[in-house]
């Protein structure tokens, strides 16, 4: 129990210091760069989203023994 007890509570600080050191470093930079670093991490998750569904199509393909041309 003191172990579970320990472990909240140093998980408990080390999100917050997480949180602190996201939110210190966000404030130091200039709308320029926030909203290119948004763009870009947009980009990222829109990249992945699509390479999810290459891997899903080819899935499904193999499953159904379709070969590509």
């Amino acid at each position: 129990m003191r172990q579970f007890i320990l472990g909240c509570l140093v998980g408990g600080v080390l999100m917050t210091g997480m949180v602190a050191v996201a939110e210190k470093d966000s404030l130091g930079r200039s709308p320029q760069q926030q909203k290119y670093d948004y763009f870009r991490e947009r980009q990222q998750q829109l990249d992945v989203e699509h390479m999810r569904k290459q891997m899903d199509q080819r899935e499904l393909d193999r499953m159904l023994g379709h070969q590509p041309c």
